[in-house]
């Protein structure tokens, strides 16, 4: 393997590059959705884990990669877990339904403060656990602060942006971001974040012009105002690739660890790519799962009585099959493709500042993993 080290004169910061070599991962990626598919989601934990520690391996920096420690048994147990937390407060808000419509309310504004309070708890959480099982050259990543503390801000903030339809979001972005970076550290060596909320606010710009030029006058002279909520926020969407570009450059570019820094220089065309081939493999896949489902529905539909019960059994291949595709879209594309495309463009400045990080940071448990896979809150596999 070579080490590309650019380095202008004696004086100038070293500049090294992350390179990205890890084969193909068609064929693993395969065997665990299949096997993910056929335990009926429990090999997921061990599926993530694998990507992981092969994305971590193929990930090198002068020589060295990234390594996981983390692994399928422990996720599993913090799902258990975070299962045994969540569980009461659904089954008293499903309860709650079946004992008159103020009952009903009530049930489900259980439901939706307890998923709302714990989605940035499990975010904190989450990010700690994978900090801590992740290393180079022997020194651990880990995370300090209070994840409560940032739950507080993550509410304050998301509810102000809400209420101030917006406008308070680059300040939001950087507030979370600079909490989460603030409190990581690489052994000894803690990270520091520069981007301020002009920044957000720059790499934000065109979804608040279409916005502005958009939404705007069409609620104003379009034939409706329903027109105007979905042409505006479709619009949005296609700009969304460019936006989240500009947004992983920004966090790249403004962090640093001790006197190292990084910086990205990975185009929108990446993340158009990314999300242009996901939805090709989901289109296709989708098409093809119901195709299948269809000639089921003519072949063996007209002798199976739905009400017997094994109507649905009959079609669980079909749910299978769904499911496998858009795990595999998922996981071969806006995981293994796009994390290799975001590696690949990065550039570690001054990397041999942090040669002499002592370890430090204790270890964190997997309920946070766990909870994020319960709440499904959207949360990356990586």
């Amino acid at each position: 393997m070579t080490i590309e080290v650019a380095q202008e004169n004696p004086g100038s910061p070293k500049r090294s590059y992350i390179l990205f070599s890890g084969g193909s991962f068609f064929a693993r990626v395969m065997k665990w959705v299949t096997l993910t598919v056929i335990t009926l989601g429990i090999y997921r934990f061990w599926a993530m884990t694998g990507l992981r520690r092969s994305l971590w391996s193929a990930t090198h920096l002068e020589g060295d990669h990234l390594r996981y420690h983390g692994t399928g048994k422990e996720l599993f147990i913090g799902f258990l877990i975070a299962l045994a937390i969540l569980i009461p407060f659904y089954a008293l808000g499903f309860g709650l339904q079946f004992m008159g419509l103020i009952a009903t309310i009530i049930g489900f504004a259980i439901m939706f403060v307890v998923g709302f309070l714990l989605t940035p708890y499990a975010l904190f959480r989450r990010r700690r656990y994978l900090l801590t099982r992740t290393s180079w050259r022997g020194i651990r990543f880990h995370m300090q602060g209070s994840a409560w503390r940032y739950v507080g801000a993550w509410l304050f903030w998301t509810i102000l942006s809400v209420i101030t339809l917006g406008i308070a979001l680059p300040w939001r972005m950087a507030k979370l971001d600079r909490m989460l970076a603030e409190v990581s550290y690489f052994g000894n060596q803690q990270f520091s974040y520069s981007a301020t909320p002009k920044n957000y606010f720059d790499a934000l710009l065109p979804a608040y012009a279409l916005v502005v030029v958009l939404f705007i006058p069409i609620a104003l002279i379009g034939p409706s105002v329903f027109a105007a909520a979905i042409i505006a926020p479709m619009l949005t969407f296609f700009t969304w690739p460019y936006i989240a570009a500009d947004i992983f450059r920004l966090q790249v570019n403004s962090t640093k660890i001790g006197d190292a820094g990084f910086e990205s220089h990975i185009g929108a065309s990446k993340f158009y790519g990314a999300y242009i081939i996901h939805a090709v493999i989901v289109g296709v896949g989708v098409a093809i799962v119901g195709a299948i489902g269809t000639l089921l529905t003519l072949t063996i539909g007209v002798q199976i009585e739905p009400e017997s019960g094994f109507f649905s059994l009959a079609f669980l291949p079909v749910f299978a099959l769904y499911y496998g595709v858009l795990l595999f879209a998922n996981m071969m594309v806006l995981q293994v493709m796009l994390f290799e495309w975001k590696m690949s463009s990065m550039v570690v400045i001054n990397a041999h500042s942090v040669k002499d990080a002592i370890a430090a940071g204790d270890l964190e448990n997997a309920v946070g993993m766990g909870l994020a896979d319960t709440l499904d809150a959207g949360f990356e596999v990586i």
